[in-house]
């Protein structure tokens, strides 16, 4: 698909921010601290922080999810309105989306219908990894498939961000035994951005391009936490 090779660039300002504000959203129970980032198609981000500390804000920032307060994020070099981020990006994770509920094949070819393009369901199916068993399956019922499906399903509506909630790296390590990794790869390789929220680098350094860590750098002060006990009766509960 020619629209799925355009290049593009995102880059989150936030210059307007307070320095000590941190950004906040009901939906994921998520902080993240505010921080400028860029972000480049063609490639694969891992996301990675403590849980609830940004790293799942930020991949539904990118996804157009969550709204902007004063960030700015830039399209290439152009404001890019939220409504307008959210129609270019897509999660990943069927089971937080209505699409889960929608079948596969039937999904898949009405949006190849919608978007004009020589490629075929087949041809989607081979380079996706989809089971032929599966093919009238509900998004949401493919277990380590529906990503790939996921991913297929995004790819006939030439979506280019691709976006995900946070998940363990065992959860990625898993799924790209099942192939995601495959997946993925087809997305970059046709100018697409993908963002993976994970808790640690352990796994996801080996498959991102870059990755990004976005935990605040706390300053524990131990001192005044064991003088604080020291109050209570027992200093020992706290090890310096």
């Amino acid at each position: 698909m020619t629209t799925n090779s355009f290049k593009f660039k995102i880059k989150i300002d936030t210059s307007s921010c307070g320095g000590i504000i941190t950004a906040y959203s009901s939906l994921l129970n998520d902080t993240w601290y505010y921080k400028d980032l860029s972000f480049e198609s063609g490639k694969i981000y891992g996301l990675v922080s403590e849980y609830g500390q940004g790293c799942e804000f930020l991949s539904y920032l990118l996804g157009g999810r969550v709204t902007f307060d004063h960030v700015k994020i830039f399209f290439n070099d152009d404001v890019i309105a939220q409504n307008n981020l959210s129609r270019m990006s897509w999660n990943l994770e069927a089971a937080c989306e209505k699409y889960g509920t929608k079948i596969v094949r039937k999904s898949i070819e009405k949006a190849l219908k919608d978007n004009p393009d020589s490629m075929t369901f087949q041809d989607l199916a081979e380079r996706f990894a989809l089971t032929p068993g599966r093919y009238d399956r509900k998004f949401k019922y493919l277990s380590g498939e529906r990503w790939r499906a996921a991913a297929a399903f995004g790819y006939a509506q030439n979506k280019r961000i691709y976006f995900s909630p946070y998940e363990t790296s065992n959860f990625y390590y898993q799924m790209c035994q099942s192939g995601l990794l495959k997946c993925l790869r087809e997305l970059t390789d046709h100018g697409a951005l993908v963002v993976l929220p994970c808790g640690n680098d352990m796994f996801i350094k080996h498959i991102a391009d870059e990755v990004l860590y976005l935990d605040k750098n706390y300053n524990y002060n131990m001192n005044a936490l064991q003088s604080f006990y020291a109050r209570q009766g027992n200093a020992n509960w706290i090890k310096l």
